[in-house]
């Protein structure tokens, strides 16, 4: 197999003789995203349909296609599908975070016949293009680029031509009618990414066509000081709305911090998740929902006018029955709680019958533990008796910052199918 080095460039057919070029690119961390841009003569984005990345794995003629396992990506372009507007194929390695210099292994093979091993040659870069596919003499050529930006993968996009899609504001204007819209500018922020994971994992699971309303609970208790002082809450919050900015109509999420008390703030949407922890709950024991004066306070940065602490010991029955007495009477779309502890979990009693209470509400408790403490009866959820349907999952990470994305949502999405199955078959779901 031949070695290629960055720059170098080769016809396809001193290669190969196939004309559907596999290239697969081996990549450690897992969560190193590969997209494939298709471009025109002018080395511009096309047609979005031709930006083939997890959620658009095949273009429209099946001329790109693109798979994944937890270590490669494999993409395939069929050199005589393409249409005459791709000029050429750029594939590229993006992380939202990593410069990729320090990843653990990235490299490019084209079929059994060259490889490129790109990280001798990284710096800081957080985006990179890696090999071109791109027409020259009436036939195809490949180049070795091994280039890229310090900004990411918004920065790629728009090196290509393309828009990035942020958030979008609110809107009350009236709705209009509007032509057949031309495709969608490519939507690869962080959130419209996350977003696009949920999705991944929500077909993976058969469920990518449900609905779900979609809450939040957050520890509060003093335990978890370090994890809002070191911004893992916050980071938690961001990665945690996506799903249901995925599974939600309306893409808000019903928000609770909770210790020895409990206090619903703001509703989480894709309009404020910058700076919300800091916003709504900064550190345990802060002042929930108050406005900042100019005096200091040494717990969290500003003294507070107004609201109230909900203390530092964990009550969970407490958030759980705020939660039920607030209820629709008839709910009709289920509703998924994602319950964030890092344990010490002292009240299993209370928490056991409130789940056996409500296990013909059309409700699944998803706990999701951060910490090492004591989980009690949250490790015990698969075997609790007295329910009409198994309505609760958990999981615990030692640290939530060292898994992906793609496990995170996979993880908490893990049981919600066999609940809405169950659900529907006991009639707690229509």
């Amino acid at each position: 197999m031949k070695a290629m080095t960055p720059g170098e460039k080769r016809a396809i057919s001193d290669l190969t003789s196939s004309r559907d070029i596999e290239i697969l690119v081996a990549h450690e961390p897992a969560e190193i995203d590969i997209v494939a841009f298709g471009l025109d003569a002018n080395r511009k984005i096309a047609d979005d349909r031709y930006t083939i990345l997890f959620s658009n794995e095949r273009s429209p003629e099946g001329a790109l296609s693109y798979s994944k396992t937890d270590s490669a990506t494999k993409l395939v372009i069929g050199l005589d599908r393409l249409p005459a507007s791709i000029d050429r194929v750029t594939i590229t390695a993006t992380h939202d975070s990593l410069p990729l210099r320090s990843a653990q292994a990235l490299s490019v093979q084209i079929g059994s016949a060259a490889h490129l091993d790109c990280k001798a040659n990284l710096a800081d870069e957080k985006a990179l293009m890696l090999v071109d596919l791109y027409r020259h003499g009436g036939d195809w050529r490949i180049g070795a680029v091994v280039q890229g930006f310090s900004g990411g993968l918004a920065d790629l996009v728009r090196h290509f031509g393309g828009e990035v899609e942020e958030a979008p504001a609110p809107s009350t204007a009236e709705p209009q009618a509007l032509p057949s819209p031309s495709p969608a500018p490519v939507s690869l922020s962080k959130v419209d990414l996350r977003k696009n994971k949920v999705g991944v994992s929500l077909k993976k699971l058969g469920i990518e066509n449900e609905q779900a309303e979609v809450s939040v609970i957050i520890d509060a208790s003093g335990s978890m000081g370090h994890l809002y002082g070191d911004g893992t809450v916050q980071e938690t919050v961001e990665r945690i709305a996506p799903v249901a900015l995925r599974l939600d109509h309306d893409g808000t999420m019903p928000t609770w911090f909770y210790a020895s008390k409990c206090k619903r703030v703001e509703d989480l949407t894709a309009n404020n998740l910058d700076g919300f922890v800091s916003r709504t709950c900064p550190s345990p024991g802060a002042k929930i929902s108050s406005e900042p004066t100019s005096m200091k306070d040494i717990i969290d940065g500003s003294r507070r006018s107004t609201g109230a602490s909900i203390g530092y010991g964990n009550d969970e029955p407490t958030v759980m029955n705020a939660i039920l007495a607030q209820e629709p009477p008839h709910r009709t779309t289920p509703l998924l709680v994602i319950f964030i502890t890092d344990g010490g979990i002292t009240r299993s009693k209370a928490i056991s019958e409130i789940l056996q209470r409500a296990s013909n509400r059309p409700i699944f408790w998803q706990f999701v533990g951060v910490g090492r403490a004591n989980y009690g009866v949250l490790k015990k959820l698969d075997t609790l008796t007295g329910r009409i349907v198994d309505n609760a999952g958990f999981f615990s990470v030692d640290d939530l910052s060292q898994i992906s994305d793609d496990e995170l949502y996979d993880r908490i999405l893990s049981e919600f199918p066999q609940w809405l199955k169950a659900a529907r078959s006991h009639g707690i779901l229509a």
